[in-house]
């Protein structure tokens, strides 16, 4: 494994890794892109400090699963 690497955060729908990036900055703005209705940077900083995986559904019903895994 890479030894600089610090994190890693993953979007998973439907079992399918649909982005994933090393920066939490960079996560967020490429889930902001995907999913219009997704939360700011703030507050996914905020509960990846508290657990390392969230949920978040749509209006129309689509369930993301957001992992930090490292």
């Amino acid at each position: 494994m890479i030894r600089d690497l610090k994190s890693l955060y993953a979007v998973i729908v439907e079992n399918k890794v649909v982005v994933f990036e090393t920066n939490l900055k960079l996560f967020v703005e490429k889930f902001n892109e995907l999913e219009k209705e997704s939360r700011n940077y703030d507050y996914y900083y905020r509960q990846f400090k508290k657990k390392e995986t969230l949920e978040f559904e749509n209006t129309n019903g689509v369930k993301y699963h957001l992992q930090k895994l490292l």
